[in-house]
This record gives C-alpha cells, sequence and structure tokens, in this order.
C-alpha cells in the first residue's frame, strides 16, 4: 500500500535516477512471467486490466460489462486476487459476512454485480466458478499475470489520469512498458473524454463515469477522504458533480483506515460544519462505528456506444448461454 507519488504525472531529475530500478522491474517481471505456465478452461475468460499501478477504473468498468453480458444471455462471474486480503485459497465472496480484511474491498463491491471469487490463484477461482454456473468469466486486473489464458483483454486508461509520466515503476505509474501491455490487449477503454489521445491500441470504446445519487445537502461544505489508486480523479467527480470542497485528504491505496484516522476525519468535517463523504470503496473500510458519520459516493459506469461494444464482445466471445467450448467439452466425456 502505497500513496502514487506527485513525480509519476511528469518528468524531473528524480525520474532519471529511478530508471535504473525500473529496467531492472521490468526484467524481473518479464521473467516470472516466461516461468508461469498458462492454464485455459472450458468457458470464455474476459480480461479487464491496465497499465498504471491503480486508479484507471477497472471495478466500475467490471460491473458495466457484467451487466452486458447478462443482457446477451451469459452467466458471468467475477474473478478478483482480493488485494490485500489474508485469503489463500478460492473464495465466493459473500458481502453479509466477509470482511475487506478477507477478502478486499473490491470484491465485496464486485459480488453486488454477479458472483464474485477471490483469491490469488486465478484458474482455481476459475475452476470453481465454473464448477458453480459460471459461463463466461471476468477478470478484474490480471493483464501482467499470464496463469489464466484469456480470450479477450481490455486495458482501461482513465482520461484524467491516462498512463502519467510514461515511465515505468518506481519512475512512473506504469506496471510495464506500453508496448508490451498493448500487445496482450484486444481493446481499450477510455474513461472519460472521447477527445483524449491515446493510440497504443486502435480498437477503443468511450465510457463515463456517472454519480448515482447525492448527499443530502449538496449546498453544505463538504470534507471528503480517499485512499484510491488516484485520488484526483475523485476529487474531479466532485467538482463536476457541484461539490464545495473545503479539504481533501489523501491516504494510501487500499489504506486500512483506524480510529486515529476517523477521529481527526470527523473533527475536520465538525470544524467546517461539512458532511464527511468518501467513495464506496473506502467506505468498506471505515471502522464500523464511524460509517454512520461518513456519507458515500455511489457510481456506475456507462458506456457511450453500448451497442457496439456488445457487437464487440458478440464477435470474441459469442451470445449467450453455454458457450460453444462448454459444448465442447460436454461432448468429449
Amino acid at each position: 500500500m502505497f500513496k502514487t507519488p506527485h513525480f509519476w504525472n511528469k518528468r524531473q531529475w528524480i525520474n532519471y535516477l529511478l530508471i535504473p530500478i525500473s529496467w531492472i522491474w521490468t526484467r524481473i517481471a518479464q521473467w516470472n512471467e516466461g516461468h508461469i505456465k498458462s492454464e485455459s478452461v472450458s468457458v470464455p475468460v474476459i480480461c479487464v486490466g491496465n497499465l498504471v499501478m491503480g486508479g484507471a477504473g477497472k471495478t466500475p468498468t467490471v460491473i458495466a460489462l457484467v451487466d452486458l453480458l447478462k443482457k446477451m444471455g451469459h452467466v458471468p462471474h467475477i474473478l478478483s486476487r482480493g488485494y490485500g486480503a489474508y485469503i489463500r485459497n478460492a473464495i465466493q465472496v459473500n458481502p453479509d459476512k466477509h470482511n475487506y480484511l478477507q477478502v478486499g474491498d473490491e470484491p465485496l463491491l464486485l459480488a453486488h454485480a454477479a458472483p464474485t471469487w477471490a483469491g490469488p490463484d486465478r484458474v482455481q477461482s476459475a475452476k470453481a466458478a465454473i464448477a458453480n454456473g459460471a459461463t463466461i468469466l471476468v477478470m478484474d486486473d490480471g493483464l501482467q499475470n499470464p496463469s489464466l489464458e484469456k480470450d479477450l483483454s481490455f486495458i482501461v486508461v482513465d482520461s484524467i489520469q491516462g498512463v502519467g509520466n510514461g515511465m515505468v515503476f518506481p519512475a512512473g505509474p506504469l506496471r510495464e512498458p506500453i508496448e508490451a501491455g498493448a500487445s496482450r490487449a484486444h481493446a481499450m477503454i477510455v474513461i472519460g473524454n472521447d477527445d483524449s489521445s491515446f493510440e497504443f491500441i486502435d480498437e477503443q470504446f468511450v465510457a463515463k463515469i456517472k454519480c448515482l445519487s447525492k448527499v443530502s445537502d449538496k449546498n453544505k461544505a463538504i470534507v471528503a477522504f480517499a485512499g484510491i489508486g488516484y485520488p484526483e480523479k475523485f476529487k474531479h467527480t466532485l467538482k463536476e458533480n457541484g461539490y464545495e470542497i473545503y479539504q481533501f485528504v489523501e491516504f494510501a491505496d487500499h489504506h486500512p483506515y483506524t480510529i486515529h484516522d476517523m477521529i481527526k476525519l470527523v473533527k475536520l468535517a465538525e470544524q467546517y460544519k461539512a458532511t464527511l463523504l468518501t467513495t464506496t470503496k473506502d467506505w468498506l473500510r471505515v471502522p464500523n462505528h464511524y460509517r454512520n458519520k461518513v456519507e458515500s459516493l455511489p457510481i456506475s459506469l456507462s458506456f457511450d456506444e453500448p451497442e457496439r461494444i456488445q457487437t464487440f464482445l458478440t464477435q470474441i466471445v459469442g451470445r449467450g448461454h453455454p458457450s460453444k467450448r462448454c459444448e465442447t467439452v460436454a461432448t468429449t466425456l
């Protein structure tokens, strides 16, 4: 868990000092990837990945794709690594039973959209999902992990964040060189402005983030906080929707909020007579007895051309249940 450094958005002397470490990082990643055996499963697999360390918008994209797949007649299940969770084996996420320490914060959100499996072993999670009725799998992240063979891979890019300074970690926010990531992807989903220039993948779809609800009194001052990959995006969303931000407090990505954190935040909100506001993902990491003092801002993602991306999905993974691969497996048994 770390806080996004500001020098990831530009190039200055510190970036160039870190290039040797970036080179080592890239070589280690390539070596690891070359020693992972890829395994296929009996249903189509869609991967929703990104090039940067975090904050691109994969989670709302996964939910939007799952909704489309349901309309197409599929029975989608979601696979998530469960970042920061202490689970070691594949587990089906139950929001009424599990907390973010057990399964991770993102799986708790995803489980409201479709059956969600969390665990570090993607192949194990995939097989468990198929055994429980999945006809298609949607991976939240995993573009850089070849263990599970993918039929379709999307790269998600946020138009505000972009690819930062275009340099590889730790000199920049990239997990790998742009060319390497782009070579694995079939298409890109750009969240935000459709006039953004990301030309490393030809097939592109545009999507927008929308707020589903507003705080009880929009005219009140807002004290906002976020521990996500790119907090600036949350701040931008608030401003776009007319909120007046008196204070914006940033935490590290996936930060586990403590009693001490909440005491300070509540006092800050009281100082400004403000509404204390955060993301739905952050709200899940707020201690239970402070949740009634914090409001969350739920969002959704919608595609500018839903029919076009639905046609694209049909071309790659087919239409409805059962999948062709399921039929093939059944024939051979």
